[in-house]
């Protein structure tokens, strides 16, 4: 474990020139760490949509702040990995092992559901509030393949938006899109993390 935290460590303060900035990439850490305890806590629905809305509102006003404060040489490394990703739609070798790791790990959550499922209705049917047919149809035809094709059109969304933004950052000497970008992707988050909020009240 300790040689995984270094390794981390390490990415997250390697300065190199080509990639992203220490700050894009440490904000990025935090946000699949605070993901991760979110939705290891088992919080009800209404807490996690709280929960989630919090942190994408910190996130977006750690966007707007770090793009009002960062050198240009900073804003320039965010807008040349934003080319890179956009230079073709088509999915890299990472992002393939991404998608496959997701459905593999969808596909392991799924049979465990499923084995407690046939559990307690072995054991307890009264417990369930369907039937247990229905119950293995849910999981097996929404539940394990959603995952995996969400993950696959967040990225492929993500490159052809990056493809277009690169189109727009070509001649930007002045660092004046890439901050009109970082404001917009702010803004989204915002309204995202208000759409959530706005669902906990609603439950």
């Amino acid at each position: 474990m300790k040689w995984l935290l270094d390794v981390i460590i390490k990415f997250l303060t390697w300065d190199d020139p080509k990639i992203c900035p220490i700050p894009v990439r440490a904000s990025s850490a935090l946000l699949m760490i605070a993901i991760g305890v979110i939705i290891e806590c088992h919080l009800s629905l209404g807490h996690s949509l709280a929960a989630f809305s919090i942190v994408l509102g910190v996130l977006a006003t750690g966007i707007r702040h770090w793009a009002s404060i960062a050198s240009d040489h900073d804003l320039q490394r965010v807008s040349n990995e934003i080319a890179k990703i956009g230079s073709s739609t088509k999915l890299s070798t990472w992002d393939s092992v991404s998608v496959i790791a997701v459905a593999h790990l969808a596909f392991v959550m799924a049979y465990l559901l499923s084995a407690a499922g046939v559990l307690i209705a072995k054991q307890h049917p009264s417990q369930l509030k369907l039937p247990i047919w229905l119950a293995l149809v849910g999981i097996w035809m929404i539940y394990f393949p959603c995952p995996a094709i969400l993950d696959y059109l967040g990225r492929k969304m993500g490159r052809s938006l990056c493809s277009r933004w690169r189109v727009r950052l070509q001649g930007d000497t002045s660092n004046a899109e890439i901050k009109r970008i970082l404001s917009l992707i702010s803004f989204v988050i915002v309204v995202v993390a208000g759409v959530l909020a706005l669902q906990n009240v609603l439950l």
